[in-house]
């Protein structure tokens, strides 16, 4: 069975930003009672964990459990003006998080209303952005939800035309044409969302080669239930479920190959969960291959290789030669530094690498090396326990990284700090905090949920990336100068490559090309495994 997702799958850009809207004034909120003003987006799991913490729904603005001082958010489909105002006028604090684009189509429909003898709104009447957008236009508004309501329409001078954002844009179209014989002048603006547009487009598209679409999303999704509709007049079996649960049971013995769609109020969690209870279905056997992906992905392996390499090039760029014990007690003390000492198998690795590497540290270069490892060492569990902020722990992850790749080698082999272990410790400061980046972008609509406010979280998606990028592009120039300019040795050259495929994991995430939170993860975690390979290669070719 071969098994394809399909590229624009998961939340949209207007539904993620209310979701991580909402649990921010979760977080900022402590105290305050909190309720969104219908769900927040139709999908039972975020439902749940919304309920979870502690934020309520209110169906109608009248609701009694609402009181003055209560905090209000308005969902991504937007309100009605007046709602919204008399939401404000009982005292009741209001959060906007109405789509971007739902607020694009509220400005076309002011201007509209102000030029236009009337203004056809084409939606679904019991869709809840059709409210808002009928509540903007006032008496100039009237709701056209198909073929025969066009139809029915009387004849006008001047006519606008808008469209819901979530429509289907084939009957857009197609009503368009039967309201161009209703008006001597036709303004038509398409309001559909351009992600619309592509999900529908694309399941036409995946009809061609596939037999199965599995459809992830809410019973009460608009846009997941159109998704279903598209791909079943293709004359394709169309499989609905909203949990990976459901997959459990079912016979894939007849599908040979499977579309995997979702609407844009699925989150991307739910359709990994689904995609890896598809694929234990039907291979009896994990095997070989899940096991090695889970021990790249989970363990402290690869950054601990990461951090040999980073002492490789502590080494070389202080013209010392390397050392078996320096490396060996780099790599085990980063073995017990670079994951969370939470689980009895983290401890483990921690008592197990710290130990190892104070051994050698002690034997090598005695008693004050051995006190900077097992100082080192206790800074980990140390931050795991305080009450840090998430990507404050981040940051001083980082720094653990540097004292451990960089301090403790030159430790143990009593170099001088150069100045060119600025730029060195600029640049692994940049490579763990781009991979922690990098997964916090991925894990963005978790970390939302369960409350972690990740480095990607608290910049926002947009801005880290920006700023991801500018210091990618920064440091290699800086590296690849600083050669000629005899800052560092020609190993600074080894230090691009990594560099390079970090600035490729923006343009994984972003084209989403790794769906899989596992692989994505796997390939954060061996872009260390370059740096102790461009160790051995200026060990062969230059030492």
């Amino acid at each position: 069975m071969k098994i394809t997702i399909a590229k624009h799958a998961g939340f949209c850009f207007g539904v993620r930003r209310a979701i991580d809207l909402t649990f921010k004034v979760r977080q900022n909120n402590p105290g305050k009672r909190i309720f969104t003003v219908g769900p927040i987006i139709h999908n039972p799991q975020v439902i749940e964990a919304l309920t979870r913490r502690g934020i309520g729904i209110i169906d109608d603005i009248d609701d009694e459990r609402l009181k003055a001082g209560d905090i209000a958010i308005i969902r991504a489909h937007g309100i009605a003006p007046e709602k919204k105002a008399l939401l404000t006028a009982r005292g009741v604090q209001v959060i906007d998080a109405t789509c971007p684009m739902v607020l694009k189509v509220h400005a076309i429909i002011r201007k509209a209303a102000r030029q236009a003898d009337l203004i056809a709104i084409v939606g679904d009447k019991d869709h809840p952005e059709m409210d808002a957008h009928l509540g903007v236009a006032g008496q100039k508004g009237i709701l056209v939800q198909n073929l025969d309501d066009a139809q029915r329409l009387a004849s006008v001078g001047r006519l606008a035309v808008v469209a819901q954002t979530t429509f289907d844009a084939a009957l857009f179209h197609e009503i368009i044409a039967v309201l161009r014989e209703k008006a001597e002048v036709l303004d038509v603006t398409d309001t559909i969302c351009r992600s619309t547009v592509d999900r529908q487009r694309e399941v036409q598209d995946l009809a061609q080669k596939h037999d199965t679409f599995i459809v992830i999303g809410g019973r009460n999704s608009a846009n997941t239930t159109r998704l279903a509709e598209i791909a079943a007049n293709q004359n394709r079996e169309v499989l609905r479920i909203e949990t990976a649960d459901q997959l459990r049971t079912v016979d894939t013995a007849h599908m040979q190959r499977v579309a995997i769609i979702a609407g844009a109020s699925t989150p991307q969690w739910v359709i990994e969960q689904c995609i890896e209870a598809l694929r234990s279905v039907h291979t009896s056997s994990r095997g070989l291959q899940y096991a090695l992906l889970n021990l790249l992905a989970t363990s402290p392996l690869c950054p601990a290789l990461g951090a040999l390499g980073v002492a490789m090039a502590a080494l070389v760029f202080s013209s010392k030669p390397y050392g078996t014990a320096i490396l060996c007690a780099t790599f085990f003390l980063a073995l017990a530094t670079t994951q969370e000492v939470r689980s009895r198998g983290a401890w483990l690795i921690w008592s197990t690498g710290t130990g190892i590497a104070l051994c050698i540290g002690l034997i090598s270069s005695g008693l004050i090396a051995g006190a900077l490892i097992i100082g080192i060492a206790l800074l980990r569990p140390f931050l795991d326990s305080s009450a840090t902020k998430d990507y404050m722990r981040s940051l001083l992850g980082g720094l653990i990284f540097v004292l451990v790749g960089i301090a403790v080698p030159l430790s143990l082999a009593r170099a001088s700090l150069q100045p060119n272990m600025v730029l060195l410790a600029a640049y692994v400061a940049a490579h763990y905090l781009g991979a922690e980046t990098l997964v916090g972008l991925k894990n963005m609509e978790r970390d939302a949920i369960i409350g972690r406010m990740s480095i990607a979280r608290y910049f926002s998606e947009a801005r880290v990336i920006l700023i991801l990028e500018y210091t990618i592009m920064g440091l290699a120039l800086l590296l690849f100068l600083s050669f000629p300019l005899k800052i560092a040795p020609a190993l600074a050259y080894g230090l691009l490559p990594p560099l390079f495929f970090l600035a490729k994991g923006i343009d994984l995430y972003t084209d989403q090309v790794i769906f899989d939170n596992r692989l994505f993860l796997v390939y954060v975690q061996c872009l260390w495994l370059i740096l102790p390979l461009m160790g051995l290669l200026w060990l062969v070719t230059m030492m």
